[in-house]
C-alpha cells in the first residue's frame, strides 16, 4: 500500500480552480434569475456551505430578489473562497442574507470585539472593519499583546500596531516587551525582523537603567540595533539633548493632592482618563496642609502647617501608591509651609528638593532628599527668600517663579526666577516673569515653563493670566488667559494635555477643570473634580494605582 499526500494547499488550488470557472461562467450546472440578471454557479460549492441550495434551490430565486447584486455576490464569493469584501452599508443586509441561506459567517464579521479584534486585522480587507479592530487593539494592547492571537500577527500587522501615536500603553517598557515576544515566539524565523521593529519602539522615552540591562541584552546580535541603542545612551549623557519623538498614549491616571484645608488635604482626588472621571481616594489621615511631589509608587507628604494647631512641621512620610500604606521617612532639617517641592535625577538617585517657604519668618533654605541614603541634606540657598512660589524641572534645571518677598520692609509678590543647577549647586537669575504674582501654579510642558493665576499683592487682585517661558531664549510671552481669576489652581500635564484645576475665587473654592484646546486658543470645560480644591499639587501615577 502506498501513501502520498499532496502539497497543502492542493485542496485550495482546486477551489481557486472553481472560482476561475464560477467567474467566467464556465462549468456551471445552476442558475438563478435575479431581476432579470442571470447567475450561474457550482451546485457543489454551494452545497459545502449550505444544505439550503440542495433542498430549497427552487425557492432560492426569491430569496436573491430581496437583495442587492453587492450583497448577493459578496455571499456567493465567500461561498467559493471564505472571503468577505464588502462596504459597511451592505453589512446588515448580508449577514440577512447569510442567515436565511444558513451560511456560517465568521464571529469577527459579525461583530468587531477585543477577543476577536486581532484575527480580524488579520483576516479582513473592509477597511471600516480594519478600523475598528485596530482601535481596540491600540486601546487594549496592554493584554492583547500577550496572547496567542499577538504572537500569530504578521509582521506587516504588528509595525502598523507599534507605529500609532494612539497605542495605549503603561510605559514605553510595554512596546519593547511586546516586540521581544512575539520574536522570541519564532525565533529562528523573526529574528531577522528585529531591527524593522526596534524602529518603532522609543528609545528616548525609556530609561537609561532599562535600555542598558534590557534592551541592550535582547538586541546584542543585531549589529543595526546595537548601532541605535549606542547612540540614544550618547543622547541621554547630553543633558542638552531633547528627544523629538511624540509621547505615546501612556495608561496613567492623573492624581489632584493636597489642599488649603483639612477637608481638601485628607483624600486624593483622582482622574481616569479612559473613563474621564475623577474619584476620592480614601482618607489618608492628613491634617495638614503639605507639599507633595511623586517618587516611583510613592507619594511624599512633606512639612506642612498642623490644621489643628497651626504648628510648622518638618515631618515626612510618603504613601504606597501600590499597597496604599503611609509610612514615615526622615524629617526636614527645617520646619516649612508654603514652600515648593520637586524631585530630579541626579546620577542613579532620585532626589526630593524642599525650597524656601516660610517658619516665623520667609526661607531662602533648601534642602534635598536623596534615595541613595534616604537623608536630608542642606544645599546652595536661594538668592532671595520666598514663601507661596511654584517650582518645576525643565531639562534638570529647576525654576522658581515669584512668591511672596519682603522688599525695602514690604511685604509684595514678585516677578522674579530663580534657577538651579545640580552641576554647579548654584542658583542665578533669569528673566523675570511679565506680572509678579504669588500662590500660582507652573508646570513644565512641551519644553516649555507655564505659570498661571495666583495672587497680586500690589494691586490686591486675583489673576486670570498666563505666560510662558522659553529657557533657551530666557524670554517669557503672554499665553491665552484662564477663564476665571483665581489663585491656589492647580496646573497639570497629563496625556500631553495642559490642564487647568480648582483654585479659589476670593469667595468661594472651585473644583472646575479646563483644558487648553490647541486647535481654538482657547480653555474649554473638562469634567469638574470630586470636591472643590485649592493648593494642591497635580502628579501622573501609575494606572495599577490603589489609592
Amino acid at each position: 500500500m502506498y501513501l502520498v499526500k499532496a502539497k497543502p494547499d492542493f485542496a485550495a488550488k482546486r477551489v481557486e480552480y472553481l472560482y476561475e470557472a464560477f467567474q467566467l461562467n464556465k462549468k456551471c450546472d445552476t442558475l438563478f434569475a435575479v431581476r432579470g440578471r442571470e447567475i450561474q454557479a457550482h451546485l457543489v460549492v454551494l452545497m459545502a456551505c449550505s444544505e439550503i441550495f440542495m433542498t430549497k434551490e427552487n425557492l432560492l430565486n426569491d430569496v436573491f430578489s430581496d437583495y442587492d447584486d453587492e450583497v448577493i455576490d459578496a455571499i456567493l464569493k465567500y461561498c467559493y473562497t471564505g472571503e468577505i469584501n464588502i462596504g459597511d452599508k451592505h453589512r446588515k443586509k448580508l449577514l440577512e442574507l447569510a442567515n436565511r441561506l444558513e451560511v456560517n459567517i465568521p464571529p469577527q464579521f459579525k461583530t468587531v470585539n477585543k477577543s476577536n479584534c486581532l484575527n480580524v486585522l488579520k483576516s479582513t480587507a473592509d477597511s471600516e472593519l480594519l478600523r475598528k479592530a485596530m482601535d481596540l487593539t491600540l486601546e487594549n494592547f496592554e493584554t492583547l499583546h500577550k496572547t496567542q492571537g499577538f504572537l500569530n500577527l504578521p509582521l506587516f500587522n504588528l509595525m502598523e500596531i507599534l507605529k500609532s501615536n494612539d497605542l495605549l500603553v503603561h510605559s514605553e517598557e510595554s512596546v519593547f516587551n511586546a516586540v521581544k515576544l512575539w520574536v522570541n515566539h519564532d525565533d529562528a524565523n523573526r529574528k531577522s525582523d528585529l531591527a524593522q521593529l526596534m524602529r518603532f519602539v522609543r528609545l528616548s522615552l525609556l530609561s537609561m537603567e532599562f535600555i542598558v540591562n534590557e534592551v541592550m541584552t535582547f538586541c546584542l546580535s543585531c549589529a543595526e540595533c546595537y548601532t541605535t541603542i549606542t547612540q540614544e545612551i550618547i543622547n541621554k549623557n547630553d543633558k542638552s539633548f531633547v528627544p523629538r519623538e511624540t509621547p505615546r498614549r501612556i495608561i496613567q491616571k492623573m492624581a489632584l493632592v493636597g489642599g488649603n484645608v483639612l477637608d481638601m488635604a485628607n483624600t486624593i482626588d483622582i482622574f481616569d482618563g479612559l473613563k474621564n472621571s475623577w474619584t476620592l481616594s480614601k482618607n489618608i489621615g492628613i491634617n495638614k496642609k503639605f507639599a507633595s511631589v511623586l517618587v516611583g509608587d510613592w507619594i511624599f507628604i512633606i512639612g506642612g502647617r498642623n490644621s489643628s494647631n497651626a504648628t510648622v512641621t518638618s515631618e515626612v512620610e510618603y504613601i504606597d501608591l501600590k499597597s496604599g500604606e503611609k509610612k514615615p521617612l526622615k524629617p526636614l532639617n527645617q520646619a516649612r509651609y508654603d514652600f515648593s517641592a520637586v524631585t530630579l535625577r541626579r546620577g542613579s538617585s532620585t532626589d526630593v528638593y524642599a525650597i524656601g517657604g516660610f517658619d516665623n519668618d520667609c526661607l531662602s533654605s533648601v534642602e534635598r532628599w536623596s534615595s541613595n541614603t534616604g537623608d536630608w541634606e542642606i544645599i546652595a540657598p536661594l538668592l532671595m527668600a520666598v514663601s507661596f512660589h511654584s517650582a518645576s524641572v525643565i531639562a534638570d534645571k529647576i525654576y522658581i517663579t515669584g512668591g511672596e518677598t519682603s522688599e525695602n520692609g514690604k511685604t509684595i509678590s514678585s516677578n522674579k526666577v530663580q534657577m538651579y543647577s545640580v552641576e554647579t549647586n548654584s542658583w542665578t537669575y533669569r528673566a523675570q516673569m511679565i506680572q509678579g504674582r504669588y500662590n500660582h501654579s507652573s508646570v513644565a510642558f512641551q519644553g516649555k515653563l507655564y505659570v498661571a493665576g495666583g495672587f497680586d499683592r500690589q494691586t490686591s487682585s486675583r489673576l486670570d493670566s498666563v505666560e510662558h517661558y522659553d529657557p533657551n531664549a530666557n524670554v517669557w510671552t503672554a499665553f491665552t488667559k484662564l477663564t476665571q481669576a483665581a489663585s491656589g489652581i492647580s496646573l497639570g500635564c497629563f496625556q500631553n494635555k495642559l490642564f487647568s484645576m480648582g483654585g479659589f475665587d476670593g469667595k468661594n473654592y472651585l473644583s472646575d477643570v479646563w483644558e487648553y484646546d490647541e486647535t481654538n486658543k482657547s480653555w474649554k470645560a473638562s469634567t469638574s473634580l470630586s470636591r472643590k480644591r485649592s493648593d494642591a499639587v497635580a502628579n501622573v501615577i501609575p494606572y495599577d494605582s490603589i489609592i
